[in-house]
């Protein structure tokens, strides 16, 4: 168990290392999504420029002689062809370079081999190679957001909303939070959803759902209100500065009864790029009148749903058109 942990704990903090390089280097144009049960994925990137969702493995080694790293990755770690791999040193090294390749190149340029059965890709590359076949995929740290990016961090910038890169006040207090536990916790019900969480909380997606056979994602925005004594109906509000009309996200929306101390069994999924049909705008807020169980029609109808069917139905939102990949 020690030794586990002596060589788990510089791997992590590299992971977090790599994180934090990531946002400070794109200034916002990039935010990371950490998951809630690890499943091979060590995160996933939201990149701001196109909105695409890309997946990433860190893998973490000891120095070898003159900065050389061995890298063995056994091939059934090796879960998504366009997940990009980041590998490099967990020791401070100067001008440090990281191999940034998707699993897809790596399998092919690696060699494999087979130990007692077991299938391992094996690959070494040094800090500072002129001559390498791994070359290409050498990226300095100081430009790692530029790789992942595609283009430079000035230019990526010109292509985002201001508003987006302002972080976002949350007034996520006790029911807020227990309304994503509650989705948390119904969506882990199903296998095949993998679950991410923001680091830092910067959009609108609070809570990224994958489809580990699909590989398509949905993000969710949870936003949770109590049901009033007098007219039965719960107010959600969402800032209208964190809309998003990206098509592979949705608002999840939950209603507190005091009187039950739980959620209702009647919740909204609502694409997000729709909450403006449904919502009435007031300045900085939109706002959703929900009155779950009410036999009264309203222009919400179609996106009541059982609360006991939302991870089917969050599964349902990784295949629709336009899905996040």
């Amino acid at each position: 168990m020690t030794a586990r942990r002596d060589t788990g704990g510089p791997g992590q903090a590299m992971e977090f290392e790599v994180w934090s390089d990531l946002i400070k280097q794109s200034k916002g144009a990039l935010h990371m999504f950490l998951p809630l049960l690890d499943r091979g994925l060590d995160a996933v990137v939201h990149r701001m420029t196109d909105r695409r969702y890309i997946a990433l493995q860190v893998k973490g080694r000891a120095a070898g002689e003159n900065g050389r790293v061995n890298l063995i990755v056994p091939a059934d770690s090796l879960v998504d062809d366009d997940a990009l791999i980041l590998a490099s040193v967990i020791d401070d090294i100067p001008n440090q370079v990281d191999l940034v390749v998707t699993e897809r190149t790596f399998k092919q340029m690696a060699a494999l081999e087979t130990v007692k059965g077991k299938h391992f890709f094996e690959a070494a590359f040094a800090m500072h190679s002129v001559r390498s076949r791994w070359l290409p995929f050498l990226v300095p740290r100081a430009q790692l957001a530029d790789r992942i990016l595609e283009t430079s961090i000035a230019l990526a910038l010109e292509r985002i909303s201001p508003d987006l890169l302002k972080p976002r006040e949350r007034h996520a207090g006790w029911l807020g939070f227990l309304g994503e536990a509650e989705v948390i916790r119904r969506l882990a019900e199903n296998p095949r959803l993998d679950l991410f969480r923001p680091f830092p909380d910067l959009e609108m997606v609070e809570v990224l759902a994958r489809d580990n056979v699909t590989r398509r994602l949905a993000g969710l925005q949870v936003k949770a209100a109590t049901v009033t004594d007098v007219h039965g109906e719960a107010q959600i509000h969402i800032h209208t500065a964190t809309l998003t009309k990206d098509l592979s996200t949705w608002v999840v929306g939950l209603a507190w009864r005091n009187e039950a101390n739980a959620f209702d069994e009647e919740c909204l999924l609502i694409p997000a790029a729709e909450v403006p049909t449904v919502a009435t705008a007031d300045g900085l807020l939109m706002t959703i009148a929900f009155r779950p169980a009410s036999p009264q029609r309203t222009r919400i109808d179609p996106y009541r749903r059982r609360l006991a069917d939302l991870s089917r139905l969050i599964l349902d939102c990784t295949q629709a058109p336009f899905a996040g990949t």
